[in-house]
């Protein structure tokens, strides 16, 4: 076994593997987490969105009923300015006229009386606004309690998911440490196995080459003894041959009648020669040819019951690869298709509970809708008294001055005129005494000076 592949056996073994299953797992429940924050986000009838509409709904409603109370508050002091410029102007041409200065007093302290409701209805107005605004602050205060309460429940029940997701990555962990650890002693037998094969293997090549090595040695031995063999023939026809050129020279000059029968002779031996020795290196090269194809044959008979063993062998261990590979993967299936159940036992509940909490906000809206429907139902009734009670004001106010009116028409002519000095006196004093009277109940003396002043001067 190599380092490397020892190596990828402890990285494999290492108790801090993660298994892919748990992480796909992990990111989809966390994908189904964003999606229901972004699908809530968007969706309109949300706690949240319900909440946000409702909330500009209320400022809306807060906004438009101000400015109908400014408006109409407005319009109020603009036709009461008018009408006490009026009333004023009205005052002015009586006292220039007849010295009607009880008419005046009696016009200064209603206008006082007027302003002092003024300054009531005011201070009322802003103690209806000051109970709005901590009505207000009340349902904000319950709502961002309900709020911290509904995050503390997601909080408390993802800590539960996430424990249980934990707890069942340890009991997946634990599995993977016993198929890695059962993988490991396979491995390691087959490694043996192997080692085993490979050392049989290598005995068998050694006992090939050496019979290769003893075959060549012999075969080289052959060789060199028929090489040896040729070369003293041809040096004892070489020697014979010399022989016959000595004795053809040495007969040269005895037998010259005879030199055509000597030459035939000679090339007829020569020729014998040449056939004696074709053949004996015919004979060689056959002698050669047959010891080279019955080693071959050797060779090859031993190469092939070589790799038919090996063929054998390789085939036994691809089999058994085969029938484990086939154990672990339905061994994985089966752990695959449990997790998968509790996998969609587990969705279904979870989508069973977020049903659940969709209902109970739908209930939440519903219950705030109705809160917020009586709130305005009471606000409309209470805006609708004030706005009778300053009408029925109004009226009074007018009552009071068409009776003034009345009364001036009724006292107005030469025959009053008498009177009317004779009471300037105690008029003065009676403003005098009407201005210290409102300044003791706190109502604006400014009016009944006024009307002393415009009355001296005249």
């Amino acid at each position: 076994m190599t380092k490397d592949e020892w190596s990828r056996i402890e990285r494999w073994a290492e108790g801090n593997r993660e298994e892919q299953e748990v992480a796909r797992r992990r990111d989809y429940v966390r994908y189904l987490n964003e999606t229901s924050r972004e699908m809530t986000k968007n969706w309109p009838n949300s706690l949240e969105n319900v909440n946000k509409r409702n909330e500009e709904l209320r400022r809306a409603r807060i906004e438009a009923a101000e400015r109908a109370n400014s408006k109409f508050y407005k319009r109020y002091v603009k036709r009461k300015q008018e009408e006490q410029e009026r009333l004023l102007h009205n005052a002015r041409d009586t006292i220039f006229k007849n010295k009607d200065a009880p008419k005046l007093l009696l016009s200064a302290v209603i206008e006082t009386v007027i302003q002092k409701e003024r300054q009531e209805q005011i201070k009322f107005k802003q103690e209806l606004q000051k109970q709005k605004q901590e009505q207000k602050k009340r349902d904000d205060d319950e709502i961002i309690s309900k709020a911290k309460e509904w995050h503390e429940l997601m909080a408390i029940r993802k800590k539960r998911r996430f424990e249980a997701n934990k707890q069942h990555q340890g009991e997946i962990l634990e599995q993977a440490h016993e198929v890695s650890e059962r993988s490991r002693i396979e491995y390691e037998s087959e490694l043996n196995l192997q080692k085993i094969d490979n050392i049989k293997a290598e005995e068998q090549m050694d006992a090939i080459r050496q019979f290769e090595t003893d075959f060549k040695a012999a075969e080289k031995a052959r060789i060199w003894s028929d090489m040896q063999r040729s070369k003293n023939e041809a040096e004892q026809r070489q020697r014979e041959k010399q022989a016959r050129d000595d004795l053809d020279q040495r007969l040269l000059a005895v037998l010259t009648r005879a030199r055509a029968r000597t030459d035939h002779r000679r090339r007829l031996t020569e020729k014998q020669i040449q056939e004696e020795r074709l053949q004996v290196l015919q004979k060689i090269s056959e002698s050669l040819e047959s010891g080279d194809a019955a080693r071959e044959s050797e060779e090859r008979r031993r190469l092939e019951a070589a790799v038919r063993e090996k063929e054998a062998a390789a085939e036994a261990r691809r089999e058994a690869d085969i029938r484990k590979q086939k154990q672990f993967k339905q061994q994985r299936i089966e752990t695959r298709q449990q997790f998968l159940k509790e996998q969609e036992k587990s969705l279904q509940d979870f989508n069973t509970t977020r049903q659940w909490e969709i209902m109970n906000r739908f209930k939440n809206a519903e219950l705030y809708e109705d809160f917020k429907e009586k709130l305005r139902e009471e606000k409309a009734r209470k805006v609708q008294q004030y706005r009778e009670d300053i009408i029925k004001q109004w009226h009074e106010r007018d009552e009071r001055e068409a009776r003034a009116r009345a009364e001036l028409r009724h006292f107005y002519g030469p025959r009053a005129e008498h009177e009317l000095r004779v009471a300037d006196q105690r008029l003065l004093a009676h403003a005098r005494a009407l201005a210290d009277e409102a300044r003791a109940h706190g109502r604006p003396e400014r009016p009944l000076l006024r009307a002393v002043d415009v009355r001296t001067s005249r």
